[in-house]
């Protein structure tokens, strides 16, 4: 038993069939795509919706003419990246009840599992910011200790999500779950940012001369990629583990808000 975890861990993790039972969710039930699809739209139309507020020309011709509007573009790119972190962070919240459900052979309720997340939205936020310096800063040193420290925190958003962990303790958990895992848990990693590199390349060979369709190709694939990446988590949290007793019963939760409404 993995006391951090809290769970009793089947080792013999099937990457295949984690990569293909995952992906066929999204297929058979695509309107869990919506939200990650929310969120690359606003990625490219961003700069229409949040230029207006900041004093940045349509056209710099040299350095010197850039320099003034250094401070504006500065803002810019800061506002710009917390609130796609923001978010991003809030759509990851709503995928471990989501397959909770799915897995139960229960209803899906994305209105439902959104009001479950605004429970958790600070802790989600606050723990994508810690991991992410983590991340960032072991990616500086070498590459290898950031993709290590991304796979002992692979598991950490199901961890808060599902059992109403803190930040440290669902990063504990995390941990201890993936370093029983480690090969597993970076290929299950992996696959899905090889397939938007490809998919990426090929679509900017062939459309290189169709912007339209290549920025259309993209804003899929980066859907479908990252919707992808957010489902294997709590996919492999609640097939390869033993759930304690004490879990959240989402499904209790869905209709206590329906009966508030």
């Amino acid at each position: 038993m993995n006391k951090n975890s809290g769970y009793k861990v089947n080792k013999h993790i099937n990457v295949r069939e984690v990569l293909e039972e995952t992906f066929r969710i999204m297929l058979h039930k695509p309107v869990i795509l919506l939200p990650m699809l929310i969120l690359w739209v606003f990625d490219r139309i961003s700069g229409s919706l949040l230029l207006p507020f900041f004093q940045i020309p349509d056209k710099i011709s040299s350095f010197e003419d850039l320099v003034p509007y250094l401070p504006s573009i500065l803002k810019y790119f800061i506002i710009y990246f917390c609130v796609i972190f923001i978010i991003y962070a809030f759509i990851e919240g709503i995928y471990p009840p989501l397959i909770k459900n799915m897995l139960e052979n229960k209803n899906i309720n994305m209105l439902t599992a959104t009001r479950f997340v605004f429970g958790r939205a600070l802790t989600l936020i606050a723990a994508g910011i810690l991991i992410g310096i983590i991340v960032f800063a072991g990616l500086l040193f070498f590459i290898i200790p950031g993709l290590i420290f991304a796979v002992w925190y692979f598991y950490a958003v199901p961890y808060i999500m599902l059992e109403n962990r803190g930040i440290l303790d669902a990063m504990r958990a995390s941990k201890a779950f993936s370093s029983d895992n480690k090969t597993v848990t970076f290929n299950l990693f992996s696959a899905p940012f090889l397939l938007i590199f490809i998919g990426g390349f090929i679509a900017d060979v062939f459309f290189i001369a169709i912007p339209d369709v290549r920025l259309i190709i993209n804003i899929i694939l980066n859907t479908v990629v990252y919707t992808w990446f957010s489902v294997i988590p709590p996919y492999v949290y609640l097939k390869y583990n033993k759930m304690k007793e004490d879990n959240i019963d989402f499904n209790n939760l869905r209709n206590r808000s329906a009966r508030d409404n």
